[in-house]
């Protein structure tokens, strides 16, 4: 069973595309409490732009990280979050980005 599974298990996320960091879990200071930060990846090959609907080819990108905050259940008392850094993608057909 790989860590992957596990942390997805622990917080209930479905989404096999989404991955973990080797140091996947901080503690950091979060409007001013301390809280247990899982960080995360998600990546995949989209169908089609988002924006024009153009399907995907070579003409589609990837095009760095945008990273969320996302507020998860607690765990273990500590107020807990999903650091999670989403692929972004630019269509060369339409010059606009997405996640």
């Amino acid at each position: 069973m790989s860590h992957h599974y596990s942390i997805r298990n622990l917080l209930n996320i479905k989404d096999n595309n989404i991955t973990f960091d080797e140091n996947f879990c901080s503690t950091e200071t979060i409007k001013k409490v301390k809280a247990k930060v899982f960080h995360g990846t998600l990546t995949y090959q989209p169908k089609a732009c988002y924006a024009c609907g153009h399907v995907f080819d070579d003409q589609i990108i990837k095009h760095g990280f945008k990273t969320s905050l996302i507020k998860m259940p607690s765990i273990s008392g500590f107020h807990t979050y999903l650091k999670l850094r989403k692929q972004r993608y630019f269509c060369k057909h339409c010059h606009s980005t997405f996640t």
